[in-house]
């Protein structure tokens, strides 16, 4: 979870950065959802009485709950540069194993805790070895409409 936001001893990525989108709350827990739900299911077996002082040492689950809530924390943002989008100082993910942006607006009508969020799909390309897979990135809507310009002006 650390690691796929905040890498400390990264090197400098090359290229020009065009642009910086902040993520919100909302966007950091659908970036983590998969590993927030494993830490929760960790906490919840932890906890069954049945497993009581057997299976896990005392003070893991609080360490672990704390240490999610940490990593949600951080400052995270999308970075896009003139050859790929990558998550904060994270590794790049470049424009040619793309094929297709696919954008989708959470309903306005609706009252959602999801109201504001726009998810972007960066469907992956064919090649001879296989597919690349497709990468889904979720922006506040305010910043979308730029961000879908500039995917859909370097993914051809």
């Amino acid at each position: 979870m650390l690691m796929r936001v905040w890498l400390p001893f990264a090197p400098k990525r090359a290229g020009e950065v065009l642009l910086q989108v902040p993520v919100g709350l909302v966007q950091k827990l659908l970036i983590h959802r998969t590993q927030a739900l494993a830490v929760l299911a960790f906490i919840v077996l932890g906890s069954l009485p049945q497993n009581q002082g057997n299976w896990f040492l005392p003070g893991t689950q609080t360490a672990a709950l704390a240490g999610m809530a940490v990593i949600i924390a951080l400052p995270l943002r999308y970075v896009f540069y003139d050859r790929g989008v990558a998550l904060s100082n994270g590794v790049p993910r470049p424009y040619r194993a793309f094929r297709k942006v696919d954008a989708r607006d959470v309903r306005q009508g609706k009252r959602s805790v999801l109201a504001g969020t726009t998810t972007i799909t960066l469907r992956g390309r064919k090649t001879d070895r296989g597919t690349n897979p497709s990468h889904t990135l979720y922006m506040p809507s305010a910043q979308a409409p730029e961000v879908v310009r500039l995917l859909r002006r370097h993914i051809r």
